[in-house]
């Protein structure tokens, strides 16, 4: 296992390299530094709304083939705690903590199959942005892997977090990168630059002065990028253009 000295070395020189690199060089430079540091999987996504309204975008899925089949098959997605957590907490947060208390009978099953198959602790880093913006970078630990997370100190997950942080910050604003559930959606450059402005709290009346367009052509461009992102509000509009890498 890393000593204490190396995990943070390897967490914040991984932030440095990211810096400079392109979204695919990232994520596998990120992957080899979680192994290295003792982590066997990772995955990383975002989703803006709520409901069946939620839209996806997926980053990267590290995480075994077969595991993934099982988890598809059995629809764990329903039940799975970490993102159901991950809308509620800021801080990261341990696997192994969270299922401590009372779960349901499919929460149970699911992670009953997780031990079974070899997983000991995940460690999962949640992010939020504008409007119903959240995001989620899991990190796992298999038992082949001596890697124990809650022995870890403090310092050492607040550098894996900020390394975690970094690759999903990377991705995001890579426009187009990853997979999302509808295919990619492209605005007009006025379109983008009025939500840009929305983005930031400014009414139609301000767009207009900050562009110089009259305040109904600035209504129009934004009503225009809610009918093309398939939103009913602008809130929702700012939400999907953040989780797409638009703004």
């Amino acid at each position: 296992m890393p000593s204490v000295r190396s995990f943070r070395d390897e967490a914040l020189d991984f932030v440095n390299r990211c810096a400079d690199a392109s979204s695919d060089d990232g994520v596998a430079d990120f992957l080899a530094t979680i192994r290295r540091i003792g982590f066997t999987s990772a995955a990383c996504g975002a989703w803006a709304g709520a409901g069946k309204n939620r839209r996806y975008r997926f980053f990267f899925v590290d995480w075994p083939a077969d595991w993934l089949r099982a988890y598809e098959a059995n629809k764990w997605v329903e039940h799975d705690l970490l993102p159901i957590e991950a809308r509620r907490r800021v801080a990261p947060f341990l696997w192994s903590e969270i299922v401590e208390r009372k779960l349901s009978a499919a929460q149970r099953a699911l992670y009953d199959a997780g031990w079974a198959y070899g997983w000991r602790d995940i460690f999962a880093v949640p992010l939020h942005g504008p409007g119903s913006l959240q995001g989620l970078v899991t990190l796992a630990v298999h038992q082949k892997q001596p890697l124990a997370l809650r022995e870890l100190a403090p310092a050492d997950l607040a550098a894996i977090e900020l390394a975690a942080r970094t690759i999903w910050e990377k991705c995001r604003t890579s426009e187009g990168f990853g997979m999302g559930e509808r295919a990619h959606v492209k605005l007009s450059d006025r379109e983008l630059e009025c939500l840009q402005w929305a983005a930031c709290g400014k009414s139609d009346g301000d767009i207009a002065l900050l562009v110089g367009i009259s305040a109904a052509t600035a209504h129009f461009h934004i009503e225009q990028a809610k009918r093309r992102l398939g939103v009913r509000s602008r809130v929702e509009a700012v939400a999907v253009g953040v989780l797409n890498g638009m703004i």
